[in-house]
């Protein structure tokens, strides 16, 4: 008599990179749709910015030398917000101006959000303790999980190489607007160890402080370095902090702009390896899911919120509302600080006042609002749009982790933990918004502008981000309250891409009005729309109410 004994093979090399019996695969694997994501966005961006300079309007020398005498016009602030102007005469030098320092910052929230809770996060959810109790050793398991992140970014900064490799060779109009491979490899190369870079800071820094610090100090690190560098000129003490920032070390390495300053990028690469060590050792010596005592790290909060779900969402979500209010409320203070150079450059240079009329008709440039309106409304609205998100990712836990079936084992109806859990969702973006308002008030008010209108359109910004969240929402009570932060997320990234690339990629007018924003009007310089106010206030009622209406048709944890 016979026995059929089945053993257990191990898996093959190719199966292990693609996330079968490998850490590394794993997170390869999860990590995938979101690395073509973010491959796929820059791409847009770049193709976006240098299809225009391939057009007529720039298809000379004469042409483009009187288009970048209008921009190196600017401000030092403004232009320190966009880089360092090189070889503005052609394609690459162009692209590598104009989102040169923007692209970083914007793709370098994935690194931030995702390395500050790979170890940490996983370990204070409990989900790292069956992985730890295996044959891996931790210094193991925190490796491949970096390593696996690493090689996601990488993946997307291939896809971004290819686009600028492919923008360089379909439109070169003049001479040196080709961008070869080698200098496509070498711009992505810097932008992900840009990237790495804030990511590393959240990934040191979160086996010490826990997930939720440690994902702040790698947003300090990220926003703090591109302000540093791009308002420098505007006081001594932001101007002694320049070695700070990353942003300022590798100012002169743009390959696509025809120069290089790869010990800069060494340099850089070197600071995140020790970044990366700092967090692998921390992972390795400490308890999992333990942080230390930095109770004075802790920014102000609300009491406990213990008398319902409006007051617990809330309380949860103050101190980081607060923490999301300041950030973005100092970018507008530096702003409204480069309003006078900027109304006296506007003064002297009549042609560009001219074409802001035409693209922003009555707009009262002599007002900070308006340089407000111009600099600060689309990066400061996807910036709260993404706080709105990141506070319905802690809304969704309470599902994700089993907490909603005990509160709903109590007499509390399944529509008022719906309606007041939301609420308390969209006070936080209350609160994120108040911050901000008082913020660019106060730097106005000091400047004997008009406070007013601002801070009202500041408030029709969080309007809108409280729409956004209110879509999220929505998806979370139909379906799944973890599916609301990415339906949120989405939006506010689908939104910005209409808004910045739709009008050069030239995309159909139906899709263009789709931008909740294009039917604000322009709020913070006081001109209003009434069709987008109303929609936002009418997307808000809803998304409530088919949250509530879909949490009461649908099994929890489902």
């Amino acid at each position: 008599m016979t026995t059929d004994a089945r053993v257990l093979a191990r898996p093959s090399p190719v199966a292990r990179i693609v996330g079968l019996g490998s850490i590394y695969g794993k997170t390869v694997r999860d990590s995938r749709r979101a690395a073509i994501l973010v491959g796929g966005v820059a791409a847009l961006f770049v193709i976006a910015t240098g299809v225009p300079y391939a057009t007529p309007d720039f298809a000379t020398v004469q042409l483009r030398q009187a288009f970048i005498a209008s921009l190196t016009a600017l401000p030092p602030a403004l232009r320190g917000l966009l880089g360092e102007p090189i070889n503005l005469d052609t394609l690459g030098g162009f692209v590598s101006w104009r989102v040169g320092n923007f692209l970083p910052v914007m793709l370098g929230l994935w690194p931030v959000l995702a390395l500050s809770g790979t170890l940490a996060g996983e370990a204070a959810k409990g989900s790292l303790d069956l992985l730890a109790s295996t044959p891996h050793p931790r210094r193991s398991i925190a490796l491949e999980k970096l390593t696996g992140h690493m090689t996601a970014v990488a993946f997307a900064m291939a896809i971004l190489a290819l686009a600028i490799f492919g923008l360089g060779q379909a439109f070169a109009r003049l001479p040196g607007d080709e961008i070869s491979l080698s200098a496509a490899i070498g711009q992505a190369v810097l932008y992900g160890v840009m990237m790495l870079t804030a990511g590393g800071a959240a990934f040191a820094a979160a086996p010490f402080l826990g997930r939720t610090r440690g994902l702040g100090v790698g947003l300090i690190v990220l926003f703090a370095s591109y302000l540093i560098y791009g308002y420098s000129t505007l006081s001594p003490i932001i101007e002694a902090l320049k070695p700070l920032s990353f942003f300022v070390w590798t100012a002169g390495h743009r390959p696509i702009a025809g120069v290089t300053a790869w010990p800069s990028v060494g340099a850089l690469a070197a600071v995140d390896l020790v970044l990366f060590a700092i967090g692998i050792v921390a992972f390795t010596r400490r308890d999992l899911g333990a942080s230390g005592n930095v109770g004075w790290l802790r920014p102000p909060s609300l009491p406990a919120g213990i008398s319902g779900p409006f007051s617990r969402q809330l309380a949860d979500r103050f101190g980081i509302a607060l923490a999301w209010g300041v950030g973005i409320g100092a970018y507008g203070i530096l702003i409204v600080a480069s309003a006078d150079a900027f109304g006296k450059m506007i003064s002297s240079l009549p042609q560009l006042t001219a074409v802001i009329e035409a693209v922003y008709p009555g707009l009262d440039l002599t007002q900070p609002s308006a340089l407000l309106q111009l600099t600060f409304f689309s990066f400061g609205s996807f910036i709260l749009g993404l706080a709105g998100a990141s506070f319905l990712a802690g809304w969704a836990g309470d599902e994700g982790r089993r907490r909603l079936e005990v509160v709903l084992s109590t007499p509390r109806s399944r529509a008022s933990w719906a309606v007041r859990s939301g609420l308390g969702v969209l006070a936080a973006i209350a609160v994120v918004t108040v911050v901000i308002a008082v913020l660019i008030g106060v730097a106005i008010g000091s400047q004997g502008g008009d406070v007013a209108t601002p801070v009202i359109g500041v408030g029709i910004l969080g309007l809108a981000a409280s729409a956004f969240a209110s879509a999220g929402l929505a998806a979370g009570g139909l379906f799944r309250l973890s599916w609301a932060a990415g339906v949120t997320a989405f939006l506010v990234i689908a939104t910005l891409l209409i808004d910045t690339l739709g009008a050069a990629l030239k995309l159909p007018e139906v899709i263009l009005d789709l931008s909740l924003y294009k039917h604000l009007g322009q709020p913070i310089a006081g001109i209003f729309d009434p069709v987008g106010i109303v929609v936002a206030v009418a997307m808000v009622v809803g998304g409530v109410a088919v949250c509530t209406f879909g949490l009461t048709r649908r099994d929890i944890g489902r």
